[in-house]
């Protein structure tokens, strides 16, 4: 890895006591970052500190990439290269040149009935607990990994560290606390072997799962647009149902919700999960 990414990850995690950054970035947002630099670094043709405009923008055009996560990427360069000139070195930002690039319509993409219940009937652990903690507590894959059987009750799931870092409760549904309230203390998401399974083992390894039986199209954040989605069309309050998915803007949360209150906006997604046979 080039000098300058190695000091950029470390001002990042606040390593430089006489250089701190001016807010702390989430770990998950640093290793982002470190992807996509590293990628960068390697894709670019001189590497991340000799490059021009033109240069970034051709690496920012790749068709395969989706609106959202060019977008994205280009937020982490401009962050990046930002921090390189302001600290010399580099002598100017080449992002100044470039438009930031749209970030398209996220549009909710959750599962039909059928496809859960045919999900949570062939899936053993640990896709089926990332089931019950996706469609039922709108966890993200990371989220996910991280969570412990002494984060949830019977009143609340305790996400300590969301995107951004931000913590958030999240009011348990019924059947969500069904399936876990028996769990042993420790990581709920679990390999067979007994390893925790990371967030980077969830997000490689579920497509290979999801294919295997019959549901090539899911992945792990359509179960969190079911739970998202469940409450919206059951009418709640948007309000609710923005500080149950940890969302730091009703405008991320529009188009799903209508309602009353958060605990009665959980009830919503029971009936997806209650009743449901257990994975082999």
């Amino acid at each position: 890895m080039s000098d300058i990414i190695e000091a950029h990850l470390a001002w990042m995690a606040g390593e430089q006591k006489e250089d701190r950054p001016p807010r702390q970035f989430a770990a998950r947002t640093i290793r982002s970052r470190k992807q996509l630099l590293t990628l960068a670094d390697a894709t670019l043709p001189n590497g991340v500190d000799d490059v021009w405009p033109d240069d970034l923008k051709t690496f920012e055009a790749n068709p395969n990439w989706s609106r959202w996560t060019i977008h994205t990427y280009h937020s982490h360069l401009v962050g990046f290269y930002q921090w390189a000139a302001s600290r010399g070195w580099l002598t100017c930002d080449p992002t100044e040149e470039l438009p930031t690039p749209p970030s398209g319509v996220a549009r909710p993409k959750p599962v039909d009935h059928g496809e859960l219940q045919h999900a949570i009937a062939h899936s053993p652990d640990p896709w089926l607990t990332c089931i019950y903690l996706g469609v039922g507590a709108g966890l993200r894959a990371a989220e996910m990994a991280a969570i412990r059987r002494e984060d949830v009750t019977a009143d609340y799931v305790h996400v300590r560290e969301g995107k951004g870092g931000r913590e958030r409760y999240v009011d348990t549904c019924a059947a969500l606390w069904a399936f876990i309230r028996s769990k042993p203390p420790g990581l709920l998401v679990r390999l067979a072997r007994g390893g925790a399974a990371t967030a980077h083992w969830l997000s490689g390894e579920q497509q290979q799962h999801w294919r295997k039986i019959g549901l090539p199209g899911w992945h792990l954040h359509r179960l969190r647009h079911t739970f998202c989605t469940a409450m919206w069309k059951a009418g709640h309050d948007p309000l609710a149902i923005r500080d149950l998915m940890g969302h730091s803007s009703i405008t991320t949360t529009q188009g799903y919700a209508q309602t009353t209150g958060r605990r009665a906006a959980v009830s919503a997604v029971d009936e997806l999960l209650m009743g449901a046979p257990a994975g082999s």
